[in-house]
């Protein structure tokens, strides 16, 4: 038996969730990456999801809804932390980040993730079932080998998933799609969950997939002069992704009942 020993090994009782490709074989253009899910794993949380996607490992804890004392809003603030261990390299960290080599509070990417996740599932939220209350999102990225698009991506579909176990009231699951367009030689190839950027156009869609694909969020890096035509192609390729990690979230999330 071939034991890849270089695979970080999941938490003990782990569920292995599977997306819906037509082969197991290696992950082709078209696929999307094979996942682990486990939730309720941070005792003191109100609600929390780990996830392991390929060498990427994600922990998110929800706290709340807790009371604001002295506060008198009629529906939940929202905050969201993202933090980096701190010996894990950050993508694109040497763009964002200072390179002073402190770290006081959270660094520009951490920033950048942080208020990407809040935009992308406020939304989802029935704040006005808690007022005078904090909703508060802890993401920690325990392992990270991919790029900052793709790694925002995966974050959004963890927080989805803390959010539930958590017992929030949402209108919807979020998640995200998040491809690569990729020019050889004048030729276009469409990558959907790459591995990397590998200097090539990046596009990150998040989705409220029971509300008509509703977009809560959506970034671009890598062109400032992108045809009409070809980002409808590539946001319809995140929605085809976007719709497939949602359908493996729902088998997980039934399961547990």
């Amino acid at each position: 038996m071939n034991i890849d020993r270089r695979r970080i090994i999941a938490p003990e009782g782990i569920t292995p969730i599977y997306p819906k490709t037509s082969s197991q074989q290696s992950k082709d253009d078209n696929d999307i990456k094979k996942m682990f899910i486990k939730t309720g794993l941070i005792n003191n949380a109100n609600g929390s999801s780990y996830m392991e996607i390929d060498n990427n490992i994600i922990e998110v804890s929800v706290f709340g809804p807790r009371p604001i004392r002295g506060s008198f809003i009629d529906q939940a603030s929202v905050s969201v932390e993202c933090k980096f261990l701190p010996h894990i390299s950050q993508p694109n960290e040497g763009i964002f980040n200072e390179n002073d080599g402190k770290k006081h509070g959270l660094t520009n990417i951490e920033q950048k993730i942080s208020s990407y996740v809040e935009t992308a599932i406020l939304p989802s939220i029935l704040l006005k079932k808690y007022p005078k209350s904090t909703i508060d999102l802890h993401i920690t990225i325990i392992e990270n080998n991919t790029s900052l698009l793709n790694l925002i991506g995966w974050i959004i579909n963890c927080s989805s998933i803390a959010l539930v176990d958590a017992g929030i009231e949402i209108k919807d699951i979020i998640t995200s799609g998040q491809v690569n367009l990729k020019t050889v030689d004048g030729n276009e190839s469409v990558i959907v969950d790459p591995n990397d950027n590998d200097n090539s156009l990046e596009v990150l869609v998040s989705y409220m997939n029971l509300k008509n694909d509703e977009i809560v969020g959506l970034w671009i890096e890598g062109s400032n002069d992108l045809d009409n035509e070809v980002l409808n192609g590539l946001i319809t390729k995140c929605n085809e992704m976007s719709r497939k990690i949602r359908s493996n979230i729902n088998a997980y999330l039934l399961s547990q009942q």
